[in-house]
């Protein structure tokens, strides 16, 4: 699964139609016809990004997941039934025909239950910095860049520095 995705949407600060239909361009989903058709479904994937928010921070801060959210990711997800196939030597899962947006709303809600239903819920943080989901691959790791950790480090310098005697 690309647990990515859902990562990704959860990240996006989506104000109208264009921005999705910039991320969904960038991200690889669709085509740039079916950007623009999406786009006009702006409060649905502002719907799915405010539970896989809300599942993600349960998640994280281990307590239980709201069930208005849980609902919205199976209901989302259902919307595109899947079959398995077996396609010599491998076993793939094929959506059974549907529109852009259901499709592409359901394969989130499908990364996200993926994501924080299995133990790679683990793997999830929000870094302190810039408040922003990721997926880390070491337990140490608190940042989701070089660049936040960065900053951090040198704020915290920075008031060291304030705080000393002159």
């Amino acid at each position: 699964m690309h647990e990515e995705r859902a990562v990704d949407l959860a990240n996006q600060e989506l104000r109208s139609g264009g921005d999705l239909r910039r991320w969904l361009e960038r991200s690889g989903s669709v085509d740039e016809g079916g950007a623009v058709e999406l786009s006009f479904r702006l409060p649905e994937f502002l719907e799915l990004r405010d539970a896989v928010r809300s599942v993600f921070e349960a998640s994280i801060g281990g307590g239980p997941f709201p069930a208005a959210a849980v609902e919205r990711l199976n209901e989302t997800s259902a919307r595109v039934p899947i079959v398995r196939r077996l396609d010599p030597p491998d076993a793939v899962d094929v959506p059974i025909a549907s529109g852009a947006a259901a499709g592409v709303l359901a394969g989130i809600a499908r990364s996200a239950i993926s994501l924080v239903g299995t133990d790679r819920r683990e793997r999830l943080r929000r870094c302190p910095a810039c408040r922003r989901f990721f997926l880390t691959s070491r337990r140490d790791r608190l940042w989701c860049s070089v660049a936040c950790g960065n900053r951090t480090r040198v704020a915290r310098h920075q008031a060291r520095r304030r705080a000393a005697p002159a």
